[in-house]
């Protein structure tokens, strides 16, 4: 699925410490930081109420505007503030359109129900999100795999799911992503890996 243009809007801030990161969110702010390659991080604020609506859907690639000044960038790390229910921090890492990036991206199975499910099977799904290596203009917003074809005790590995195009598949292809399990005797489906942070193509994010 093509991905959905996301703008964001933030404010530059100066100040910074935990007293000033209260003081921000007291007033409804999110405190955040840019992370970009050869620049000093970035600090700005981001509107929660803003930040929440934005949340509600999928989301990874963003662009953060300030009066006429945009910035590509993607998610990378929230901090939540499970008590209050909301995020606390954010870290995005600036981006360009032609380079190329590596993120972990929602994995979802099709809309078709599998063949086996009319056997009385089972549809499991081992792997919630898979890595992919693309430049930001073809980054999708969630992979769909097909797995209406998929047979009672069938297994659908990661190296079958179809990519976009541009779209380079990272997670190891020999892992199990979908299984319709036999309910005479499930399908063994070896454990899915965790997945890395996201991060520019050659450099650890800071």
């Amino acid at each position: 699925m093509t991905k959905t243009k996301h703008v964001l809007n933030v404010q530059s801030r100066t100040l910074t410490g935990s007293a000033n990161a209260r003081r921000l969110r007291k007033q409804g702010l999110i405190p955040a930081v840019i992370y970009s390659k050869g620049a000093e991080p970035e600090t700005v604020a981001v509107d929660a109420g803003e930040w929440e609506i934005l949340t509600r859907g999928e989301l990874n690639l963003i662009s953060l505007k300030e009066g006429e000044k945009t910035q590509l960038v993607l998610l990378q790390e929230v901090q939540h503030d499970f008590i209050r229910n909301c995020a606390s921090h954010i870290d995005f890492m600036a981006v360009k359109n032609d380079q190329k990036i590596t993120t972990r991206v929602p994995l979802h199975a099709g809309h078709a129900a599998p063949a086996g499910i009319v056997a009385g099977g089972q549809l499991e799904q081992n792997m919630h999100e898979v890595e992919i290596e693309c430049t930001p203009d073809t980054l999708p917003e969630h992979i769909e795999a097909d797995v209406a074809p998929l047979g009672l005790g069938a297994q659908l590995h990661v190296s079958e799911i179809a990519l976009p195009e541009g779209v380079k598949m990272v997670t190891p292809g020999e892992l199990v992503a979908f299984v319709v399990t036999d309910p005479n005797g499930s399908a063994d489906a070896p454990a899915a890996s965790g997945a890395t942070e996201p991060e520019v193509i050659g450099e650890k994010a800071k």
